[in-house]
């Protein structure tokens, strides 16, 4: 299996263990990606999770409308992607992204993981749960991030702008404050 499917794995399983979490009161509240709510926030993950999965033509439960079990909901989602990416052949392909072409592992290894990954320490924050995310990962997502124009990074939608991080700062530290969040 590719290393980038695993590190996917990874990254929506503590996702998923955060989301868990969420308690009925916690689901209108503000997180540090100011533009969602918690719900909001969940929402936007599995948007960006379907992305992937319909660029190779899966269809079914990817599709799995939005509702009040987003916990259901995410886990058809995640289930469903990860079986179009364990397709044969399906990480390898050439698919047309809003950036360009690109192989579907390309795709997976930046937006779909990048997004969950950043977005998995947003909820945990909004949430009081546990914040640590894996540091290879989130050095491996610096290091792309910065390989990306600026202009591109800092537009409305994307990233506020970068916060300088504390001397000595491990990756998840650098990773936050690149993505202009205040860990």
């Amino acid at each position: 299996m590719s290393e980038t499917l695993e590190r996917w794995k990874l990254i929506t399983e503590g996702f998923t263990q955060r989301l868990h979490a969420v308690e009925a009161g916690q689901w209108e509240q503000a997180t540090p990606c100011t533009a969602f709510t918690v719900r909001q926030l969940i929402e936007h993950v599995i948007d960006v999770q379907r992305m992937g999965p319909r660029l190779l033509g899966a269809r079914g439960a990817i599709d799995t409308p939005l509702g009040s079990d987003l916990v259901s909901v995410w886990e058809r989602v995640r289930a469903a992607a990860l079986a179009s990416y364990e397709a044969e052949g399906a990480l390898a392909r050439i698919v047309d992204t809003p950036i360009g072409q690109m192989s579907a592992e390309q795709y997976l290894a930046g937006a779909a993981i990048g997004d969950a990954l950043i977005h998995t320490w947003d909820l945990a924050r909004a949430i009081g749960a546990e914040e640590t995310l894996p540091e290879a990962a989130c050095a491996l997502q610096l290091q792309g991030l910065k390989a990306l124009p600026e202009d591109f990074l800092r537009q409305p939608g994307l990233f506020a702008a970068a916060i300088a991080p504390p001397a000595g700062a491990d990756a998840q530290t650098q990773l936050l404050c690149y993505t202009g969040r205040q860990p």
